[in-house]
């Protein structure tokens, strides 16, 4: 017999299912890029949006379950519409707490929801902050992570893979790079300055352009530190970006090969010496532009 639980979150699941047939058939071939115009009507379809909230409700009350997360970052995770962000083949899917493939080699995912909630907890993030994140993908953790910091706070995001960047351009309505010029990055630092541009989008290596973020605007007496979130996995610590936090500042990343065993990693800066610590095995994507 079934469980209630299981009953309640079929039946909260059906309707976003039913809803997402309507886009199966749009695409011949999943791994091309998504158009403007599919993206445009899945983001107009009222209906589809409030099925995607409905079976969202379980999972957030699984992960408060499973995980004791705060109450803002459960709001995130129903309020952002995480159907937007992943391929129109897996909008059914959207509402599962699993990442989601964004290319054909397996190179890009979104990740599963508690994933970015267990990173943004170990970064203590909350109104107010910046967050510079490694790997934007398509921008699901890039607006989880705005809903979180505020109009207050600015999020910073960095994808080496140009149509993703492009689409998460698109999705965010954010402020695109210029070629990861100096324009972008004094974007990155400034923080919001009109409505709606909680999140600066760049183009390139992450840890290239991140190293110049941070070594290009560090943190002054008035402004928070940077909190650095990298999405994929460094087959060792990145030393260098942990080197240019300031006092406060945190990085959380996910260290290990992708064939081995992966740690998340936690490094704070504090009293100007870096505390390290491990927080449990972990499965992320390996680390693009490198090696």
């Amino acid at each position: 017999m079934a469980s209630p639980v299981g009953t309640e979150t079929r039946a909260a699941v059906a309707p976003l299912a039913a809803l997402a047939a309507r886009y199966d058939d749009r695409r011949p071939d999943r791994w091309e890029p998504v158009p403007e115009r599919l993206d445009a009507a899945i983001a107009c379809d009222v209906e589809l949006a409030e099925a995607g909230r409905v079976a969202r409700a379980p999972l957030v009350a699984e992960l408060a379950r499973r995980f004791e997360f705060l109450a803002h970052y459960l709001d995130a995770i129903l309020l952002v519409p995480r159907e937007r962000f992943v391929l129109p083949e897996d909008l059914a899917a959207s509402a599962d707490d699993t990442p989601l493939p964004l290319d054909r080699a397996g190179h890009a995912t979104v990740s599963a929801p508690h994933a970015y909630l267990l990173t943004y907890s170990l970064l203590d993030l909350g109104p107010g902050d910046r967050l510079l994140e490694l790997g934007t993908g398509t921008g699901y953790g890039a607006a989880l992570a705005r809903r979180i910091v505020g109009p207050t706070g600015h999020v910073a995001s960095i994808e080496i893979d140009a149509m993703l960047h492009a689409r998460a351009v698109r999705l965010l309505g954010a402020r695109p790079d210029r070629q990861g010029g100096d324009d972008a990055l004094a974007a990155s630092a400034a923080g919001p300055s009109d409505e709606g541009a909680g999140v600066t989008l760049l183009c390139g290596d992450g840890r290239s352009l991140a190293e110049r973020v941070l070594a290009r605007w560090p943190t002054s007496s008035s402004e928070r530190p940077w909190k650095v979130a990298v999405t994929y996995a460094l087959t060792e610590p990145p030393t260098a970006l942990e080197a240019q936090l300031s006092d406060g500042g945190v990085l959380v990343a996910p260290v290990g090969t992708w064939e081995g065993h992966q740690e998340l990693v936690r490094v704070e800066r504090r009293q100007g010496a870096l505390l390290r610590e491990v927080h449990g095995a972990v499965r992320y994507v390996a680390e693009r532009g490198r090696g």
